[in-house]
C-alpha cells in the first residue's frame, strides 16, 4: 500500500489492516476492535456483550487482565449464539484472545467509511509519522500531556480543540496534529495524537 491510498476515501480497510501487518501493537489493534463495536452501542442491549466490549478496552491499556478477558469473552459468546445479532458477534470478537484476529473480524461489523476513519484516528498517516519536540511537553509544567490523559481517561474527546489550543501555545507548529485535534470527526480512545503526547504505542 502506498501513501495516496492510505489517505484515499476510497482506500479498503482491509488493505489498510494489512499494512500494518508487524507494525501495530496488539493494544492498537484491539482498541480499534473495541472502537468498531462502539457504533453499535445504542443496540447492544445485552449485558454481557456490553461487558466484553469494556473489559476488552480495559484489557488494551493494561487494566484488566488476561483471566477477565477469558471470562468475558465465554459470556460474549454465549450472548452472540443465543441472540445471534452482528452487535453480540462483534463484542465477542472484540474479546477474541488474538488482537488481530480481534481487529480483523470485528471491522466487519461496522461501514467501511467508518472503519477507514477509525484507522486514520488511530494511527494517523503511517507513512509521515509526526514527532513531538520535548519543549511542547514541558510547556507549562507538562500541561499539554496532563490535557492528554485527561482527555483520553474521560473519554473527553470534544475538548481535544481546547488541546490543540494549549499545543500552539506550547510552540506547535505541526498542521497534522493540530487539524486533527480540531477535526469534528469522531475520535476514540487510542487517537493517534493522544497516544503520541501520553508516550503510548
Amino acid at each position: 500500500m502506498m501513501e495516496q491510498e492510505w489517505l484515499a476515501w476510497w482506500a479498503a480497510p482491509t488493505r489498510m489492516l494489512e499494512h500494518l501487518r508487524g507494525k501495530a501493537s496488539d493494544r492498537k489493534l484491539r482498541l480499534f476492535a473495541v472502537a468498531c463495536c462502539r457504533g453499535h452501542r445504542g443496540r447492544l442491549h445485552d449485558e454481557r456483550s456490553r461487558r466484553a466490549v469494556l473489559v476488552a478496552e480495559r484489557f488494551a491499556d493494561r487494566t484488566a487482565s488476561l483471566a477477565e478477558l477469558k471470562a468475558a469473552r465465554v459470556e460474549a459468546w454465549e450472548a452472540a449464539r443465543e441472540l445471534r445479532t452482528p452487535e453480540t458477534w462483534a463484542a465477542a470478537e472484540a474479546a477474541d484472545l488474538d488482537a488481530r484476529f480481534a481487529a480483523h473480524t470485528a471491522a466487519g461489523q461496522t461501514g467501511w467509511a467508518r472503519q477507514r476513519h477509525l484507522l486514520h484516528d488511530l494511527f494517523g498517516n503511517p507513512f509521515r509519522p509526526s514527532r513531538l519536540a520535548p519543549l511542547w511537553l514541558r510547556w507549562n509544567g507538562g500541561t499539554v500531556v496532563a490535557m492528554a490523559r485527561g482527555i483520553y481517561e474521560g473519554h473527553a474527546f470534544e475538548d481535544l480543540p481546547f488541546l490543540a489550543d494549549a499545543l500552539e501555545e506550547a510552540g506547535c507548529t505541526d498542521e497534522r496534529i493540530l487539524a486533527h485535534c480540531r477535526s469534528r470527526r469522531e475520535h476514540v480512545r487510542g487517537c493517534w495524537v493522544l497516544d503520541l503526547l501520553r508516550g503510548k504505542g
